[in-house]
């Protein structure tokens, strides 16, 4: 009788699996890296998302719209923006969510170690836009992630005419 074995030997299969470890080992530094980009454009995003939509309603609201530092997400707390930061429409124009006042937009914390500093505003901790859509000062927040390597650091630029942009520039 002659039996016909099909399959793989031992041999074959410690074969297939030293090259699946070779080029796991080779993917996963640049997947690490894919992540990390990904996690920077979201965060950037987020940000300029929540400043365009307070520019866009304090014009069609025609009232002066908040955007402030919240590290609990209610209130306007805390001194770094990566802890978060909330969008509302201020009633009294005062800078801070009061009673009468709409939460229009909430930016949670932060994650995976990322640092977002603020330069150039006349406050450091909120920004105001007026009905006319310009905001009252001009400046810019830096996002950068931890092991940024090349051109990672996120820049978003709010001039006082308002608009908002990105660009992107070294890391330190």
């Amino acid at each position: 009788m002659n039996r016909k074995h099909t399959g793989f030997t031992l041999i074959e299969l410690m074969v297939v699996l030293v090259i699946a470890g070779i080029l796991a080992t080779l993917a996963v530094p640049n997947f690490r890296s894919v992540i990390q980009n990904n996690r920077i454009v979201t965060q950037a995003n987020e940000l300029v998302a929540t400043l365009q939509l307070a520019r866009g309603e304090a014009i069609k609201r025609n009232l002066r719209i908040t955007v402030c530092i919240s590290t609990d997400q209610a209130t306007c707390t805390g001194t770094n923006w990566a802890g978060g930061w909330i969008a509302f429409a201020d009633v009294n124009a005062n800078g801070s969510l009061d009673v009468g006042d709409t939460l229009l937009k909430v930016g949670g914390a932060l994650d995976g170690g990322s640092t977002l500093t603020s330069a150039g505003f006349a406050n450091a901790t909120r920004i105001q836009y007026q009905p006319s859509g310009f905001s009252d000062s001009a400046g810019a927040f830096s996002l950068s992630i931890p092991g940024c390597t090349g051109n990672e650091v996120r820049t978003v630029n709010v001039a006082a005419t308002g608009r908002v942009g990105i660009s992107r520039s070294a890391c330190p």
